[in-house]
């Protein structure tokens, strides 16, 4: 739970409400101690009263000690104590418990029978009478187990007992609404099991049969393997009983042996099995100092001659749903959302190592991973491959071929002889390109676009980089959005708890009620919301990384110490905290992010291959195209009419071309002035990104500055917000103020707490967003890199404060 002062649930408003009643309880309980002493006149008793403790041999001496400690402290200085510890043995049947608590009971010096037994406090309750007086305070369920009850007392001369308000067929119903089932199976301490008798257990088994559920009841020893060994194959639940014999280690392998056969399980006995891997409990914790607490003023009363049979045997216990996620997780059972919001949740998230995220590490693999990078960078090769080819015009272009040719025989020239009938040749021919202007300018244009994409490629890969951290903070960000969701829900469910008591008690209208039930699905609403932007902001984060987009998984906390960033040096918070050093970081980062910008780079390379356009179509004038080129033939076969001349053998030739373009009916003054008008576009673009680069620097600058600097004022705000509304809450609980003055101060502390919780990540998004328009990271840099430019920095600054007038 959230540790908010006076306003978890442990301390916030069901302490108000627990205080309230307690309070009262208390009040009342003094006054009938004080009146039974009034009436008795009596004085500290001059002999010890001695108070036989009965405890299980398994017993946890600590939880003993507690209850022992808590009498002495109440009755000193009015009633001297003793105490005499009987032990009974673990395995001990109904009849042994009896026969003990008769010895004890009977014994002379015996005035009082405490019985820290658990399963003997489940056997003990339906005697037929008791010499002396017994106190059972650890009785599990006094209405199951048929224990005497007149009003809100046992009504059994010399027995009291402790037992919460414990209805099994409701809580069976409740477990049903997680999850439907009709087959359930209690795992019960063999003592417990013996001890509660046969008329206990059809009395269970006939409320779970009015719930729908089939119950059998089945011991365990400790051994978990021959437990499931056991357990029937249609189980569909195990509910966890008492299990006072079990040790810490038994429990778990129980647990862990459940959850792996894919079995629902409950905890009937609190929180503690939920937090070792039980799926859930709708069971508070006992509160066993409370417990103890009360235990202690009823038997003082009892000793200043209050009647055992009338003090009140309920203990009050503030039932709440406990769910272990990772349990659901892992049997693959998952509550609805209406159920998890009012539950509280273990586990709630996936802490999976491998798949744990930092801001470094997400930015690493979004350059290696990112897909539109990878598409970026082929396009790079691509270009480089167009200019490659561009070039290879300046090389000698050979060719050969293999020529086999038949005419008719029939025509006159055939037959005269002057043409072949069929001959076979071949030939091998050469092009040397000497001068061209245009595949000069192709070429030089090409090595242009080459620069451009590959300054895209730089210009991607920042844009990759801040889009994937920027969405990993955003997921942090979201995630604390989330947190205080939840907070807020908290918040308002015990307020409409609150609520409930007081419309319960007669000392408030409905109107409050129906207020904070509206505003309880409010903040239901809210965190639906908030848990689909986080899911949403993972995804996006796993689509930039090239991950499955729905895989899970788990964050690094981020602060102002990663040592990959600059900001962790002591020497750069000293430099953004003074205004003129800023003003000399800013110009300085002015000029690096001019000078790296990929964004320039691109438009300079477009700029230099459109003047090398403008400089080629003026040349197109006068400049020729000039090539040399030879061919060699050889006739293998030939075949003439007789007396015609033989080709057979072979030739040659060798000659120079001279091309030039005379008239083009205006194309090239056309193209001389298309080419003039781009190269005005890119000079235009150039001073209009450089302009904009500047700003972005100087914006970002100034946001990072408030940013850092509402870091503190931010945890300022969450802590008077805090503060109000502690004051507010309480002041609620008493009555002294409204619901509107609670809903604005509960709205202001959410505010203020995600606005705290979030600012180191809005302050890192704008410094990534900073780094971005500079042109570079600081986790790129190594170690000497990173150190050699913050002493680079200082030595800027340094030289700005010897400049007076600068």
């Amino acid at each position: 739970m959230h540790n908010l002062k006076k306003t978890s649930p442990d301390q916030g408003v069901l302490n108000s409400i627990s205080n309230i009643f307690f309070h009262l309880v208390y009040a009342s309980l003094l006054l009938s101690t004080v009146a039974f002493a009034l009436a008795s006149i009596t004085v500290v008793h001059a002999q010890p009263v001695n108070v036989a403790v009965i405890a299980s041999s398994n017993d946890s001496t600590t939880r003993v000690e507690l209850f022992k400690n808590e009498i002495r402290s109440l009755l000193e200085g009015d009633i001297r104590v003793e105490f005499t510890r009987h032990s009974s043995p673990a395995e001990s049947t109904v009849t042994q418990v009896q026969a003990l608590f008769e010895r004890v009971v009977n014994a002379s010096k015996t005035d009082l029978v405490l019985v820290m037994d658990e399963a003997a406090n489940q056997s003990l309750g339906l005697l037929s009478e008791y010499p002396k007086p017994t106190v059972l305070p650890l009785v599990i369920n006094a209405q199951l187990a048929g224990f005497p009850l007149t009003g809100e007392s046992s009504g059994k001369a010399n027995l009291h007992y402790l037992s919460v308000d414990f209805d099994f067929g409701k809580v069976l119903q409740s477990y049903q609404s997680i999850a439907p089932f009709t087959r359930a199976v209690i795992a019960a301490d063999p003592s417990v099991e013996r001890n509660l008798g046969s008329s206990v257990i059809s009395q269970a088994k006939v409320q779970a049969k009015q719930a729908g559920v089939e119950l059998q009841v089945q011991p365990f020893g400790g051994d978990a393997d021959l437990f499931i060994q056991q357990l029937p194959a249609d189980t569909e639940v195990v509910l966890y009983g008492f299990l006072p014999s079990a040790n810490t280690k038994q429990i778990q392998s129980l647990i862990d042996a459940v959850n792996s056969e894919g079995i629902l399980s409950y905890a009937l006995t609190g929180e503690e099995l939920v937090r070792k891997g039980a799926f859930a409990t709708q069971t508070a914790e006992t509160d066993w100092a409370k417990l103890a607490r009360r235990t202690a003023l009823h038997i003082q009363e009892i000793l200043m001659g209050a009647p055992a049979a009338e003090l009140p045997v309920l203990f009050e216990s503030s039932d709440r749903l406990m769910i272990n996620m990772a349990t659901s997780r892992q049997i693959r059972i998952a509550p609805g959302f209406d159920i998890q919001s009012d539950a509280i949740l273990l586990n709630a998230e996936t802490d999976d190592p491998a798949l744990r995220y930092s801001l470094s590490k997400v930015a690493e693999l979004a350059l290696h991973a990112n897909l539109e990078l990878f598409l970026r960078r082929i396009q790079s090769e691509i270009a480089q491959s167009v200019e490659k080819e561009v070039s290879a015009s300046l090389l000698p272009q050979v060719g050969a071929s293999v020529d086999y040719l038949v005419r008719r025989d029939e025509t006159e020239i055939v037959k005269s002889g002057g043409l072949a009938e069929s001959a076979f040749s071949g030939s091998i021919s050469v092009t040397q390109l000497l001068y061209s202007e245009s595949l000069r300018a192709d070429i030089d244009i090409q090595k242009y676009l080459v620069l451009s994409e590959q300054e895209l490629v730089r210009e991607v890969e920042l844009d990759i980089t801040q889009a994937a951290v920027n969405a990993y903070l955003n997921v942090l960000r979201q995630k604390t959005a989330l947190e205080q969701a939840y907070l807020d829900l908290d918040l308002t469910r015990e307020n409409y708890r609150l609520a409930e008591n007081r419309v319960g008690v007669g000392v408030q209208t409905a109107a409050d009620l129906y207020r904070w039930e509206s505003e309880l699905a409010n903040a239901k609403q809210t965190v639906l919301r908030a848990k689909s932007s986080f899911k949403q902001q993972k995804q996006k984060l796993n689509q930039l990384l090239n991950r499955p987009i729905d895989e899970d998984f788990s964050t690094t906390a981020e602060n102002l110490q990663n040592p990959t960033l600059m900001i962790s040096d002591s020497r750069v918070i000293n430099l953004i905290r003074n205004t003129y050093d800023l003003e000399v970081l800013t110009a300085h980062f002015v000029a690096i992010g001019l000078e790296r910008a990929p964004e320039l780079k691109q438009i300079q390379a477009v700029m230099g291959a459109n003047r090398r356009q403008l400089k080629s179509d003026r040349n197109a004038y006068w400049s020729p195209d000039v090539s040399l080129f030879a061919e060699y033939t050889e006739t293998f076969d030939e075949e003439r009419t007789a007396g015609g001349p033989s080709a057979e053998g072979n030739d040659w030739n060798v000659g120079v071309q001279l091309s030039i373009p005379l008239f083009e009916g205006g194309a090239r003054s056309e193209r001389i002035a298309q080419s003039r008008l781009a190269v005005q576009e890119s000079e235009i673009s150039h001073r209009d990104m450089s302009n904009r680069i500047e700003q972005q620097i100087r914006s970002n600058v100034a946001s990072t500055h408030a940013s850092y600097h509402s870091i503190p004022l931010a945890e300022r705000s969450k802590e008077a917000a805090k503060n109000n509304f502690d004051l507010i809450n309480e002041s609620y609980a008493e009555g002294s103020k409204g619901i509107t003055d609670v809903l604005d101060a509960q709205d202001a502390l959410i505010t203020a707490r995600e606005a705290s919780l979030s600012a180191v990540y809005r302050f890192l998004i704008d410094l990534m967003d900073l780094q971005r328009s500079i042109g570079a990271y600081d986790f790129f840099l190594s170690d000497e890199q990173r150190s050699d430019l913050i002493d680079e920095l200082i030595r800027l600054v340094q030289q700005s404060r010897r400049q007076p007038n600068h």
